[in-house]
């Protein structure tokens, strides 16, 4: 079946267009339609000038491919909460095989894309689409990913944000059931939406950064906390902490804040905060009205000659002769 045709019946709107020129639904009730071929389809969506949220229930009654006619020149996500689709898009090699509790982004500006769906089956989605521009301007270009993907959209490159599918973690389904759930009305309704979107839109990048960082030895809602504890001592290495204290900070015992902070990210808890500590000690010494001593006590340390002692082993070079050798090179 052609996409066109479904999209004809009851006005039912294009999942991939995004426009507040089109019709969106209001309040918390679904909107509902029935075609023998196709099956029950139940919406809710909310259409702004930038993006396009919909809320998507599916029954179907027989086998169907449904192919896409429409040119899309945005960026599509889909939160699949139930059911199976298979889809292939042009210029992606691989078939996105969409299983509960899965999530991915596409970019296809070309039309032809084949979905199947088996028969009597029930699907649920939460789909998003982005327009290219916004999307390219909001995700930033401060890392390989997304300068890649800026790259991709610069170009009109069909790409995907991982290769296959990632788990939808505990968190993203917060927001999806806070969004799914919106029963406010007016400016409320809309700003709320447009935020927790973004914010889902924000925990997704996030993982797509780092998409093999979730180790087979780890549950997700766990490297998720992990990663959580990990953006917690990026903020607080300055402070006195203790494994107890982190442990609380995400929720998991010590044991696998230990083992599992050393899977995810290669070093272990207090290695990592004496990295950022010593990081952050070669910024301070290149303040010329610091002394190595008050370095060191900014650090957190009572005698200055441990400080020392900690700055040459990460460094190879004591404070002092790090501070000079930096100064030098300026004049």
């Amino acid at each position: 079946m052609n996409s066109a045709e479904l999209l004809e019946l009851n006005n039912y709107p294009n999942p991939q267009y995004v426009g507040a020129d089109h019709y969106a639904t209001r309040g918390s009730d679904f909107t509902c339609f029935h075609e023998t071929k196709v099956g029950t389809l139940r919406f809710k969506n909310s259409l702004f000038p930038h993006m396009h949220v919909m809320d998507l229930r599916w029954s179907t009654n027989q086998e169907l491919t449904l192919i896409g006619a429409d040119l899309s020149d945005n960026v599509n996500i889909n939160f699949h909460m139930a059911g199976k689709l298979n889809t292939r898009f042009k210029g992606l090699a691989e078939e996105l095989k969409m299983r509960p509790k899965t999530h991915n982004l596409v970019f296809s500006p070309m039309d032809g894309d084949i979905n199947h769906v088996q028969a009597n089956s029930e699907l649920e989605m939460f789909h998003i689409s982005f327009n290219k521009t916004f999307f390219a301007d909001i995700i930033g270009c401060d890392d390989a990913w997304s300068e890649q993907v800026l790259n991709n959209l610069f170009f009109n490159r069909p790409f995907s944000g991982v290769t296959g599918t990632l788990d939808i973690t505990p968190q993203k389904l917060l927001l999806i059931k806070e969004l799914r759930d919106c029963s406010s009305t007016g400016p409320f309704r809309n700003l709320m939406i447009q935020s927790k979107t973004l914010e889902l839109l924000g925990h997704q990048i996030n993982q797509f950064r780092s998409p093999n960082s979730v180790h087979d030895e780890i549950k997700p809602d766990e490297a998720e906390k992990l990663h959580r504890l990990r953006a917690y001592l990026d903020t607080h290495f300055l402070d006195d902490l203790s494994l107890t204290q982190l442990s609380r900070v995400c929720v998991l015992n010590e044991f696998k804040v230990k083992k599992g902070f050393k899977l995810l990210f290669g070093t272990t808890v207090f290695n990592y905060l004496r990295k950022k500590r010593m990081e952050y000690a070669e910024k301070l010494l290149l303040d010329c009205s610091l002394s190595v001593e008050e370095v060191a006590h900014i650090l957190g340390y009572e005698h200055a000659h441990h400080f020392s002692a900690a700055f040459k082993k990460h460094n190879n070079t004591s404070p002092s002769k790090y501070k000079s050798s930096k100064r030098s090179a300026l004049f």
